[in-house]
């Protein structure tokens, strides 16, 4: 049983209300630790706290997907997978010749 799963199981007898509060509450747990993760790739000491608390869930969700697009352009990065510009515009021309 994979991690959504067991949230969904184990909130399941819950009220909506309730429902929601655990979902957003794990929306920001997921929200700070993919923060955390981009600013150990960069090497960031910028500790400021980014007022979540407020957002709601569509916003908060827009903002992790964001985060981890981030992320994911910075693991890339560092693993060295990644092609310079002028290596994409020489592949683009390959493909519109075609």
């Amino acid at each position: 049983m994979n991690t959504v799963e067991q949230v969904k199981a184990s909130i399941n007898g819950l009220s909506i209300s309730d429902q929601s509060d655990v979902l957003l509450h794990m929306l920001r747990l997921k929200y700070r630790t993919t923060l955390g993760q981009i600013r150990k790739l960069t090497a960031s000491n910028d500790e400021t706290d980014d007022a979540i608390e407020h957002l709601s869930y569509d916003a908060l969700l827009e903002r992790l997907h964001l985060l981890e697009g981030i992320l994911e352009g910075l693991q890339d990065t560092a693993l060295a997978r990644v092609m310079s510009h002028k290596e994409i515009k020489r592949q683009f021309e390959s493909w519109r010749k075609k």
